[in-house]
C-alpha cells in the first residue's frame, strides 16, 4: 500500500468509526482544506475538525506544526496490516486535541516536513474517543 493510499484510508476509516460512535461526518476534499480532513458535529450539536494522520507501517506520525486552533483534533490512524494483507483487528486510533499533538511534535529543524512523534509518545491517546466533544 502506498503512502497515499494510507492516507484515503485512514480519512475514510475514521470518518467510518466517528460515525458509528454517533457523529456526523463531512468530508473536506482538495487544497481549499489545508487545515483538517474532516468537518464533524457531535451528537450534542457541537462543531469541531479532525486531521487524519494515516500509515501502514511502524514509524513516527509526520505531523506539521500549525497555529493553534480551537476545536482542532488530530487522528492518528494505524492501518492494521500483516503479511497476508488486511488485519482490521490491528487498527489503531490515537486520538488528541491540537495542543497535545503540539506537545508531542519534536521539530526537525533541517526537515520541518518530517517532524513528528512516535507512535509510543503517543501511547496515552490510543483509543482517547472521550477527548471528543460529545
Amino acid at each position: 500500500m502506498t503512502r497515499n493510499e494510507a492516507e484515503w484510508a485512514a480519512v475514510f476509516l475514521a470518518a467510518g468509526e466517528l460515525t458509528r460512535r454517533g457523529y456526523a461526518v463531512s468530508l473536506t476534499l482538495g487544497p481549499n482544506a489545508p487545515l483538517a480532513d474532516l468537518v464533524v458535529r457531535a451528537p450534542s450539536g457541537a462543531s469541531f475538525i479532525v486531521d487524519v494522520k494515516g500509515k501502514c507501517k511502524p514509524g513516527a506520525w509526520m505531523v506539521k506544526p500549525k497555529q493553534p486552533t480551537p476545536g482542532l483534533f488530530y487522528m492518528l490512524v494505524r492501518l492494521g496490516m500483516s503479511p497476508n494483507g488486511i488485519d482490521r483487528t490491528a487498527d489503531r486510533f490515537y486520538i488528541m486535541p491540537q495542543a497535545e499533538a503540539l506537545r508531542l511534535t519534536k521539530t526537525n529543524l533541517k526537515h520541518p516536513g518530517l517532524s513528528g512523534f512516535t507512535s509510543a509518545a503517543a501511547a496515552g491517546s490510543l483509543d482517547d474517543w472521550s477527548c471528543l466533544p460529545s
